[in-house]
This record gives structure tokens, sequence and C-alpha cells, in this order.
């Protein structure tokens, strides 16, 4: 069975860190234990900056043809600075010069800078056009702004018009809501997760889907395709929900879970549950979801077992496996 997964991260071993220079103070409040929790937490160095080696070897290992891969933690993307554009575009020439080492085993999402949308937009065109990539990820929000927000109209247009989709991957919330929702009784790690891959930058993705929906942005665009990872962070379970409510003030033409099911694609970011994989098949059916690890930040030895083991038709698995990914992202069948 062949295996594609979408959610795999690198980091540029020089933008990374510049980034982390110009991005400014943290939004948590560090206590004195919070550099341990960080050196444990923070993914193998080498797995996370090199294609080959140790990735390529638990790819093999673990059962997946193909990675397509995107920036990681300290993107570019999300910097609000001017040097956001140049540094987007030297990530973006990097992975393509490592793809191309390994063309087989490798594909690539852009990393473009929303701190200029216009030059996002020309450099979603330039990644699709002529490094090849096969789509755009970005993380959380931008100044604490999403995608709904007009000044992103430019980018939402190109990812349509190149039949691109966008990853709506999530990223570290505001400070301000951070210290409302997060911060509490307990150690500055306790926040941090809390607020991000415990549970609130999954609550955030879900709402920044619902708010391009809400905003009448795919019915501007409805040839625009979104992935939505960890299983459509919350909003794929509650599409009944929001339907009855959204539906009671009037509000939109089609119901919530028209556009959901229409224009998003979810993944399960290696939260390998059997039960949920389940659960989800039954409410967006399985031409809407595409495998993912999450690495280097999930490390998972049962990437296509899981799959394999699942109490699933035959053509449910390999349409979650590869063919929904090949179709999406213009991938070539085998």
């Amino acid at each position: 069975m062949r295996v594609i997964t979408v959610e795999e991260h690198f980091h540029h071993p020089e933008v990374g860190p510049r980034v982390m220079d110009l991005s400014g103070p943290p939004p948590i409040d560090l206590d004195a234990d919070f550099s341990t929790f960080w050196r444990n937490f923070t993914p193998d160095r080498e797995l996370a900056e090199q294609l080959a080696g140790g990735r390529l070897e638990h790819m093999d290992a673990a059962g997946i043809n193909i990675q397509v891969l995107s920036h990681g933690a300290m993107t570019p993307g999300s910097l609000d600075h001017p040097d956001a554009t140049g540094l987007c575009r030297q990530v973006n020439d990097w992975l393509a010069e490592q793809i191309s080492q390994y063309p087989t085993r490798f594909r690539g999402f852009a990393t473009v800078p929303l701190y200029d949308p216009k030059a996002a937009a020309d450099e979603m065109r330039r990644c699709i056009d002529e490094l090849g990539f096969v789509g755009t990820l970005t993380q959380g929000t931008f100044a604490g702004l999403f995608l709904d927000d007009p000044r992103f109209e430019p980018v939402l247009a190109a990812a349509e018009e190149l039949n691109s989709p966008l990853y709506v991957h999530p990223g570290i919330p505001p400070a301000s809501v951070l210290r409302a929702y997060y911060s509490g009784n307990w150690p500055a790690s306790v926040e941090f997760l809390l607020s991000s891959p415990a549970f609130g930058w999954h609550a955030e993705a879900g709402i920044h889907i619902l708010r391009l929906i809400l905003s009448g942005a795919l019915d501007r665009h409805p040839g625009l395709k979104l992935l939505s990872g960890h299983w459509g962070e919350m909003v794929a379970g509650w599409l009944d929900r929001l339907d009855e409510a959204i539906g009671w003030g009037h509000y939109l033409d089609r119901p919530v879970s028209d556009y959901y099911r229409t224009q998003v694609w979810i993944t399960p970011s290696g939260m390998y549950s059997h039960n949920q994989l389940k659960f989800f098949l039954a409410e967006v059916g399985a031409d809407r979801i595409i495998h993912s690890e999450d690495f280097p930040y999930v490390v998972r030895t049962n990437v296509a077992d899981f799959l394999l083991n699942a109490d699933i038709a035959d053509h449910e698995r390999e349409a979650i496996a590869h063919r929904n990914a090949e179709a999406l992202l213009r991938i070539s069948p085998l």
C-alpha cells in the first residue's frame, strides 16, 4: 500500500533562529523550569533539519512513501516584520533544493509572508509554478488576524487561481488570548501545552476554518480547498450542532457542513485512534481524509499499519493512504 503523509515538518537551520530573534519576547512568562522542559520538548535537530539520514530511515520503517514537507516552528510565514518576505523565499528555495535530491520521496508546501499579502500571493505562485510545490501551509493567526480578514484576500485568491490547497495549521495563540484562557496556577510548561498542542491551538485552528466559512470566503472562492489537521481541529465532529445553531440565524446560503464537506479535507496528524477514524469516516467520508503523522513532533512506528489494521473497506484504506493526496495535491500515482 502506497502511503503519502501531508503534515510533516522541517526546520530551516538559519531561518528559524533569525525568526526567533525578530519575534521579540515570548508570550508566556517563563519560569525556572521552562528551559529544561523546552529542551525535552524540542524535536531532534537532525530529524528536523535534514531530509536524509534519520528521516528517510524512519519513513522506510514506518511505511511512508512520500512526505509533504512544510516549515515547522518559528516559521517566517507568521513573522510580523519586513524581513519575512526574504526569509520565506530563503526557506522555499532551500526546501526545493533538498527535495530535488530525493524527488521520489518528498514534496513541498510553500511558506508565504502574511506580513505582505501581495508578496505572499506572488511567492505562492512562484512556489507552485516554478518550484513544483503542491500547496501552501499557514500557521495560526497573523498579528491576531485570521485569513478571513480582507487584507488576506490576495492569498485566498491566489490559492484558488492555482487550484492549490491551503493547509490551515495551528499556531501559538496571541498573548492576550493566552493570558485570558490558558494562564493559571500551574507551571509555564503547562500553560504552553494547554494553549497549544494539548488543546488551545486546535480550538483556534478550528475557529479559523469556521471564520472562512462564516465570512463568505468560500462563497467568494468556491474553488478554494482547505486542509485541516488533527481530525479537523474539533470542527469535523461538531457539524450537526453548527448546522443547527448557525441555521437559527438564517445566515448562510448553505449549511456549514455543506461548505465543510465540499471544500475541507482533514488529516489525523499522528492521532492514531481507530475510534476517531471510524467516527470521522462517518462524518465526512473517506474521500475527505488524507493521512499524516506530524513528524518530527510526533514520531509513530505504525503510520502504515494504522490503516492496514483498520476495520475499514479496502477502497477507503487506499483513498486515505494515497489516492486523496494524489488527487488533491496533483501527485502522480504510481
